[in-house]
């Protein structure tokens, strides 16, 4: 740590020092500005090189400049700010719910494995062991020279999971020199979520090649939820006397809840020591200890080099190489109800929070200590271990990815391209304090106990019923796993042959063409820990997984400039796969049509697909727990505003669960969902894209351009499994339980059971578990619009030479997917626990611009969205509200040396809280949780 910390002072006293005078500014640099340069590019998208950077599809282009005046520690954070990618985004801001430490962006809200990414247009290795996504982890900062947004499918030129569209970051392959950059950051109020970055880009060139190459150190320190004040809660509307309701402090029922057969919830009262009805406010506020930020460390390597090897055959070669330590932290363990145990000790098979009636502390057992009249029973206790000290997860991983080939061209007609790439990628996740069921069994049992020796050395058995604090560090030490280890690993061969060339002189210019050969193959591998596979732990059962795949493809690829203002693509994809996936044909037709020379229109129809990838086709069982929305609460309210059913009233009433105020719950509701391997082979997802734009930049106002594009995305055989709520509202609405969605819930007799037995609970609305299949679902279906608008120009100053005015927005106006079992729902303009759905984002920038300085605004636009699950019939605050956020950043330059200095959120706004938010009442995804945060840099260049 001591290197880490001298090298975290040196970049604070750098780029303070250096930043002192420097005023508030921001970057204008347009990435037009540098495409245009380009007389010949290859567009992502396409494997034919144009004479100008034009494309049938929309494409956003960003320069290593702009990433760097947005004062973000990695590409990931740039991204999540562009308007087309909404739902969910996976980075440091992500702790409940975090891959691994893993970072992944989600384009229109397809999810993070239908965005394809890639480098320098070449696959990078994804996750083996889980969604196929790429970590953007594992591309280095500094290595970046730009990166395109290609917003509309490309399975035909890239492949597999291009459904929503691809991520083509362009590493630096032409600098020539030595450059420095220190940047540092960290919320203004009180120093949180400390950042530091050193990296250094190197390029040297001479007559037969050129090589540039990076190192780089990046470190992300942690928040927790307590330092930022809306967060230091989980907050829960709670119903008032005046009717209305109130979000109070709340947090778990797995705190000290105590479940008496025939008596309902219960706790022992920790001043009298006697027990009494379970309430909403002896819930555990799990919220403070969670991490908001969450800890990320990264040493990077990249290198990009090419050498002539005659005058027609080019080698080249690329490495990337990234070792990175990250972590998350949860609230203590709990004994949460997650499965029945094996045989215990002399009770046979019970759940894993279970106390026999013979543990001398059970306030229900032989000796009762209670006013209730209840006795000699057995009880399942939730208990929060909070001497434990909490849950942490450390990950330390490796990547690394090379990619050695040739190219060059015959007779200056074809320019021909054979590669070969190799990456893998190791990560060793360790998980502490854990709770072990087969210890739990044995230190509730006083006869377990005495027979065994650990237990009776940790002190005897267990008194899981008092206050926090009453459980020995040695009893914990008996009861927690300590250190779990799973391994996880996956690789990538790919081998690739591309020809491109020009066929023939059209009216519009040179035909194009490219043909090219794939031949791919990946495996994977994960390895739990033994407690971890055997189902022993309170975090859920984990099966080992190991598998591979390989895939064989053919492309082809046309470009025809049938007119001056006219040219038309296509292409098709031939993918053999030795999988379920079989052979899969896709194609894509394009035009562009310039009927003016201030009017373009483009258009474009294609089909794309995604296999199943290895953690898919070797999926096993796997447990979650969803927090759930019980239907049943506050029926009657719910009934009255139209909130829900009668159908579903009438459920809810048949069930014996109480439907009037009396029935609050009070506090979030987590189930167990258990979904089971694939019984059919995966089909791959197939999807058809329709894309419509118009581009305009008039004559009669130099440096306006304006742009509008039309985005129509439909994907079938989604796999994966269906949303737990969607398939509890399926279930109850239907006329007695009737619906197949209802066969999920099933309980011990066989019966329909959406709700755990009434009987049991006193009637209230607890949730039942429920155990589904994994598979291929229905159809995702998605539509909007994406805007643009940039008016650049300049100024007859001394001072101030140039201006820009920008606005980059997305209007997503359906969302909907249409499973077989919980039926069809459009999610536009909805916010649930991990993912957002508004309408409207946009980005609008004003900058100005001198000799060697620029200064610029930018507003950050997220719309107002209403909560997913909880109608405001019933809760404090059902509405994300429209949020926007104002950034200050600059830049100047003084010989070789540029500083920046910025401010985001300047007005400090707050996450908005919404009731089904699951971290931090919130989704750090989507929102700023950092707060008013400063960032400065400098960069030397010799």
């Amino acid at each position: 740590m001591a290197h880490r910390k001298q090298l975290s002072t040196a970049i604070k006293l750098i780029v303070l020092g250096a930043t002192t005078t420097l005023g508030l500014a921001a970057n204008t640099v347009s990435a037009q500005d540098n495409i245009s340069a380009l007389e010949e590019v290859t567009v992502t998208g396409s494997r034919i090189s144009r004479d100008e950077f034009s494309s049938a599809s929309a494409i956003s282009t960003f320069d290593a400049s702009e990433l760097q005046k947005a004062g973000v520690t990695g590409i990931d954070e740039f991204l999540k700010d562009v308007p087309a990618f909404t739902g969910y985004q996976m980075g440091t801001s992500t702790n409940n719910g975090s891959d691994q430490g893993q970072k992944k962006i989600d384009m229109r809200g397809l999810g993070f494995n239908r965005t394809l990414v890639l480098v320098n247009g070449r696959r990078q290795i994804g996750d083996s062991s889980g969604d196929g996504a790429v970590d953007l982890n594992t591309i280095p900062s500094a290595m970046i020279k730009r990166v395109e947004v290609l917003k509309d499918g490309a399975s035909t030129v890239y492949g597999s999971d291009a459904l929503a569209g691809v991520v083509n970051i362009i590493l630096h392959d032409d600098f020539e020199g030595f450059q420095v950059t220190g940047d540092w950051g960290r919320g203004v109020s009180d120093g949180q979520a400390e950042n530091q970055s050193l990296s250094m880009l190197a390029g040297v060139a001479g007559d037969r090649g050129n090589a540039v190459f990076s190192i780089g150190w990046t470190n992300q320190d942690e928040m927790l939820q307590a330092e930022r004040p809306w967060a230091t809660e989980a907050l829960y509307p709670v119903l008032q006397s005046d009717g209305t309701f109130k979000a109070v402090g709340s947090g778990s029922s797995n705190s000290r809840k105590i479940r008496v057969p025939g008596a309902g919830n219960r706790i022992l009262d920790a001043d009298t020591g006697i027990g009494r009805t379970f309430v909403g406010s002896d819930v555990y506020n799990y919220a403070p200890v969670n991490a908001l930020i969450t800890p990320n460390e990264r040493y990077q390597f990249g290198f990009n080099g090419t050498i002539e090897i005659t005058d027609d055959v080019k080698g080249y070669a690329e490495a990337l190489y990234t070792k990175r330590t990250s972590q998350q932290r949860l609230a203590p363990d709990a004994s949460f109800a997650v499965s029945p145990n094996t045989e215990t000790p002399n009770n046979g098979v019970q759940w894993n929070d279970f106390v026999p009636a013979n543990n001398p502390f059970n306030p229900y057992g032989v000796n009762p200590n209670n006013d209730e009249g209840l006795s000699n029973l057995d009880v399942r206790i939730n208990r929060r271990f909070v001497e434990s000290g909490g849950r942490l997860f450390r990950q330390s991983s490796s990547t690394y990815r090379i990619i050695t080939g040739f190219k060059g061209d015959f007779n200056d007609k074809v320019n021909w391209d054979v590669s070969y790439t190799v990456a893998e990628s190791e990560t060793a996740d360790e998980t502490k304090n854990y709770g072990r069921f087969d210890r739990w069994a044995i230190a509730v049992d006083p006869v377990a106990c005495a027979a065994d020796p650990g237990c009776t050395a940790a002190g005897g058995v267990l008194n899981p019923f008092g206050d926090y604090g009453s459980i020995s560090d040695a009893q914990m030490a008996f009861l927690t796993t300590g250190s779990l280890k799973d391994q996880y690993s996956g690789r990538m061969d790919l081998f690739a042959v591309n020809l491109s060339g020009d066929l023939f002189e059209m009216s519009g210019g040179s035909a194009g063409w490219a043909l090219g050969f794939e031949n791919r193959h990946e495996q994977g591998y994960y390895s739990p820990d033994e407690f971890v596979a055997g189902g022993l732990t309170t975090g859920g059962a984990g099966d080992p997984l190991s598998g591979s795949y390989g895939v064989k493809e053919v492309y082809a690829e046309a470009y025809l400039p049938v007119l001056d203002t006219l040219s038309i693509s296509a292409s098709t994809r031939y993918s053999d796969y030795d999988t379920s996936a079989g052979a899969k044909t896709t194609y894509k037709i394009g035009g562009d049509w310039n009927p003016t020379e201030a009017l373009k229109v483009r258009a474009g129809y294609s089909t794309g697909f995604r296999a199943p990838n290895i953690a898919e086709l070797n999926q096993g069982e796997n447990t979650d727990f969803p927090i759930v929305e019980p239907i049943c609460e506050f029926a009657d309210r719910r009934l009255a505003s139209g909130d829900i059913s009668q159908v579903a009233y009438d459920n809810c009433q048949a069930l014996g669960i109480v439907t009037d105020d009396s029935g609050e719950l009070g506090f979030a509701w987590q189930s167990t969902y258990t979904t089971s391997a694939p019984s059919k082979p995966l089909k791959p997802e197939e999807s058809t894209s329709i894309n419509f734009g118009v581009s305009y930049a008039p004559e009669f106002l130099p440096g306006l351009q304006l742009s509008a594009d039309y985005w129509d995305i439909e994907i079938e055989n989604v796999i994966g499994s269906e949303d737990f709520n969607d398939l509890m509202q399926s279930c109850m609405n239907s006329v007695n339980l009737s619906a197949a969605s209802c066969d999920l819930f099933l309980n011990d007799a066989g019966n329909a059971e959406p709700f755990l037995n009434s009987a049991d609970n006193d009637g209230l609305p607890y949730p039942a578990d429920a155990t589904a299949e994994f598979g291929n679902l229905g159809t995702l279906s998605t539509t909007g619009w994406d805007f643009e608008a940039l008016y650049m120009g300049e100024i007859s100053s001394s001072v101030v030479t140039g201006y820009t005015l920008g606005w980059s927005a997305t209007w997503q106006n359906k969302y909907e997917r249409a499973y077989p079992l919980a039926g069809t729902r459009d999610l536009i303009g909805t916010a649930n626990g991990f993912a957002v759905f508004p309408e409207w984002r946009y980005n609008f920038t004003a900058g100005i611009e001198g000799n060697n300085w620029s200064a610029s605004w930018k507003m950050r636009y997220i719309g107002e969205t209403e909560d997913a699950l909880r109608p405001a019939s019933i809760t404090d605050d059902a509405t994300a509200e429209a949020m926007l956020y104002h950034d200050l950043v600059g830049n100047y330059t003084w010989e070789n040396i540029s500083f920046t200095l910025g401010i985001n959120n300047v007005t400090d706004e707050d996450a908005p809280r919404f009731h089904s938010a699951f971290n931090a009442n919130t989704e750090p995804g989507m929102y700023d949780v950092i707060g008013r945060r400063l960032f400065t840099s400098v960069q030397l260049t010799f």
